[in-house]
């Protein structure tokens, strides 16, 4: 299984433009990208979905006709929890609180955000006491 790499920006919006319409040809995320970022050569896009596809695994394609239509292969959840999770490892160490403390000092939360995230913290903590309170099963160890 190929390790899921990290995304440069364009790829990232490549990425949402696929999610959002499930599946699209190379004309079609040219188009789009051209609509939201400005403009864009058709090679480059082609260039840039070969890369994801043959090298970073994040996409694939079948053939309809002579269009190559591009599907990304895991979801938008899913892509983006593995990418926060070798970011955090690469850049924090693993140590969330670090993770929290740099958020929290690029933009300051309203009082909105703070609520949400102690009800996500409490959950977290919720989940985390079920989960050491799981029995675990020991190994069955064969007679000597």
């Amino acid at each position: 299984m190929r390790k899921t790499q990290m995304v440069t920006d364009r790829e990232l919006e490549i990425m949402k433009i696929l999610w959002a319409r499930g599946q699209a040809s190379v004309r079609d995320v040219q188009e789009d990208l051209n609509r939201e970022t400005g403009p864009v050569a058709y090679s480059t896009v082609q260039t840039l979905l070969n890369i994801m596809e043959e090298k970073k695994g994040l996409v694939h394609h079948v053939v309809e006709g002579r269009t190559f239509v591009y599907h990304p292969k895991k979801t938008s959840e899913r892509t983006i929890r593995e990418l926060t999770r070798k970011f955090v490892d690469r850049v924090f160490d693993g140590a969330l609180d670090r993770v929290m403390v740099a958020l929290l000092d690029s933009k300051p939360p309203t009082a909105e955000d703070l609520e949400r995230m102690r009800a996500m913290l409490d959950e977290a903590q919720k989940q985390s006491v079920q989960a050491s309170a799981e029995p675990t099963l020991e190994p069955i160890q064969a007679d000597a």
